[in-house]
């Protein structure tokens, strides 16, 4: 179980179950119960690609299933509803819209109305074109109609069957290797035809196609533009405030009193609200509200101010959704990578967790990493990966990236060279990424 997660309260301790009081008669000895089935191995790997709106805000995921058994066999309709179902997608669905690959012969296979929402959406994707005629699509299209459920479709499907799905509410576009001018006339051509569909397209390789797209009246990018810093935003200044915070970050790591620390945070006000904030919120666990900066500090303890304070680097300044975007990916990464180190190797797990959480930190500061890091005193093997790809951890990286793009096969390969178990890495990732977007950090 993740430290992090420990930290903040995510969890909850099991209870020991009380010990009946023994009998002064001998009893025979119970039979021991059967041991357990081992659990099957997983079949469907699951991966998550943002989905960010007009104000940079992350709306959504596209989730993209993918086969783990040999052969690449096609995805089942029973594995896809339990992969969903591992994956916690109904709780998802309460906090965003999610996008479901979903074929005609997975759909009449198993049961998918229990994810229908207003928040759902189920893809029908060209890749199946080949396998079913226009009237098993038609007929495919009226039984998600049936169960009130919202589809969406990619383009090449929607140019092959047009008059057959012309109702979607969402249209996925490519712009990957797509000419500019061509791709616009397109774009513009669907829009006039179906005024009220929403408009999503993948591939984005940088913010100036974000905004361009979006000037077009695209609902949602998605692609790996979204993790890199915006060349329009160069400011090249870090906020006083999160200076503030890198200095108490430093300072934690370097075993200084907390009364020290306490009084860097009192240069800034809005770094002493925070941590007001963080120490009575829910997620803190303290018994009574606190109104004080050093009582704070001293009852979150080194651990949990260390974590509060890696997420106020995040929210301590006003910088709107994109900040916040960068920091459910940030902590998504942090909590991953953190869950594959062994239980007992706490410094593993530690700068596995500042790997993470500092891979994006460049593009949430909006300066080069170089500069970042000059301020901010990581461990040599931490700094190693930020800076130059390399070290000890820069294939656990590697090894998120490849998760969140989809590169199944490539994260198998990373999995066997760290020597960690599939199986495991996969429930640890679908596991960081629902408790990334849960409540909890709200």
């Amino acid at each position: 179980m993740s430290f992090f997660k420990r930290i903040l309260g995510i969890f909850k301790r099991e209870e020991t179950p009380a010990t009946s009081s023994l009998s002064t008669t001998s009893a025979a000895p119970k039979a021991r119960p059967p041991a357990p089935p081992p659990a099957p191995a997983r079949s469907v790997a699951v991966s998550w690609q943002e989905m960010l709106d007009a104000q940079s805000r992350l709306s959504g995921y596209i989730l993209r299933p993918a086969s783990l058994r040999a052969g690449g066999a096609r995805v089942s309709g029973p594995e896809l509803v339990a992969a969903l179902e591992s994956e916690g997608l109904a709780q998802l669905l309460q906090r965003r819209k999610v996008l479901v690959p979903v074929s005609p012969d997975q759909w009449q296979s198993a049961d998918f109305s229990r994810f229908v929402s207003g928040n759902s959406f189920f893809l029908l994707s060209s890749k199946d074109a080949l396998h079913w005629s226009a009237a098993e699509w038609r007929e495919f299209v009226q039984q998600i109609r049936a169960v009130n459920g919202q589809i969406a479709i990619d383009l090449p499907l929607f140019l092959i069957l047009n008059d057959d799905v012309a109702s979607a509410e969402m249209l996925l576009l490519d712009i990957e290797g797509a000419a500019l001018a061509g791709f616009e006339k397109q774009l513009r051509g669907i829009r006039q035809q179906h005024p009220q569909m929403q408009m999503v397209v993948y591939g984005v390789s940088t913010w100036d196609e974000y905004r361009f797209l979006m000037s077009l009246g695209v609902s949602f990018c998605v692609g790996p533009f979204a993790t890199t810093p915006d060349d329009a935003d160069k400011s090249g200044q870090i906020s006083q405030s999160r200076l503030v915070v890198i200095e108490m970050l430093n300072m934690l790591r370097s075993d200084e009193e907390l009364s020290a620390i306490a009084a860097v945070a009192k240069r800034d006000p809005a770094v002493v609200l925070k941590l007001l904030q963080m120490a009575n919120s829910p997620l803190s666990g303290l018994s009574r509200q606190v109104s004080a900066l050093e009582d704070a500090i001293q009852l979150l303890g080194r651990d949990a101010l260390y974590r509060w304070l890696s997420l106020a680097m995040f929210r301590i300044d006003p910088c709107g959704d994109r900040d916040e975007t960068l920091m459910v990916i940030a902590l998504s990464r942090a909590a991953f990578l953190e869950s594959l180190a062994p239980e007992s190797d706490r410094q593993l797990a530690g700068e596995l967790f500042l790997v993470g959480l500092f891979s994006l930190i460049d593009s949430l500061l909006s300066m080069p990493i170089e500069k970042v890091l000059e301020k901010m005193h990581l461990p040599a093997p931490v700094a190693a990966v930020l800076l130059r790809s390399e070290g000890p951890y820069a294939r656990y990286l590697m090894l998120a990236m490849a998760m969140e793009r989809c590169r199944i096969e490539q994260a198998l390969s990373l999995c066997d060279l760290l020597a960690i178990d599939s199986g495991e890495m996969f429930k640890s990732y679908s596991e960081s990424m629902a408790w990334a977007n849960s409540d909890e950090l709200s």
